[in-house]
């Protein structure tokens, strides 16, 4: 391979993964520790309130854990609004995570009892994988430096 071929091969791969930094948005580290936390109080909620468990259902309980969940996905949520500056992702990210945590407390809060060993395990991977999928979107960000 001659020297031309050689420096136009160069120019192009080097073009290719610098384009690639122009189509994301930088790695957040606070966004991906928003969601590896959000995702660990929405498994305790299961964790916590399945048949199997040492908790029982009890409304006082089950509705603080909701209320203090539901802080912590608008604390999540405002900050990803408020560093989505190119794109919305980060932001409709939480907003899907929350809407299942709030669906997974009025189930509770309207059946008032545990949920079901059998539900949970239909259920649990389902969640934990939209999860996986908001975690592994922020690592796959690109550091612009």
């Amino acid at each position: 391979m001659n020297s031309i071929t050689s420096t136009f091969l160069l120019i192009i791969v080097s073009l290719a993964l610098s384009g690639c930094a122009l189509f994301t948005s930088p790695y957040d580290v606070t966004r991906h520790e928003n969601f590896t936390k959000l995702k660990a109080v929405h498994m305790k909620f299961f964790d916590d309130w399945t048949v199997g468990t040492d908790k029982t259902w009890n409304l006082e309980s089950v509705t603080s854990y909701c209320d203090n969940g539901d802080l912590q996905y608008r604390e999540a949520f405002e900050y990803a609004k408020s560093t989505d500056k190119s794109d919305s992702t980060g932001e409709r990210a939480v907003k899907i995570l929350w809407k299942s945590f709030t669906s997974n407390c009025a189930l509770s809060l309207k059946k008032k009892k545990l949920f079901s060993k059998v539900f949970i395990q239909e259920l649990r991977p389902e969640i934990e994988q939209n999860y996986n999928y908001a975690i592994a979107g922020e690592l796959a960000r690109v550091t612009k430096k």
